[in-house]
């Protein structure tokens, strides 16, 4: 499966893959929001949780490197030549 794939899925199919199948790296907090950020796959995948922690308000793989700069300060991340001619 591709990340447009994924980003093609139903939102609820998409959460359940990425917490099911997904291996958690790390989280970061914006706003109202806690960010898990998953790697799934071949790509990572974001999982946006409201202030209350129990619902999801956004899940997105992540398909452009300007999306993973907001954990680049606090950990490392393999970053894999992403296709876009696909």
């Amino acid at each position: 499966m591709t990340a447009e794939e994924f980003n093609q899925l139903p939102p609820h199919l998409q959460a359940e893959l990425a917490l099911e199948q997904g291996h958690y790296l790390h989280h970061r907090i914006q706003g109202w929001c806690k960010i898990d950020l998953y790697w799934l796959c071949d790509f990572y995948v974001e999982i946006w949780f409201l202030y209350d922690l129990k619902s999801i308000g956004l899940v997105r793989a992540l398909t452009s490197y300007s999306h993973l700069e907001p954990y680049l300060e606090t950990i490392k991340l393999k970053l894999k030549l992403i296709n876009k001619e696909k």
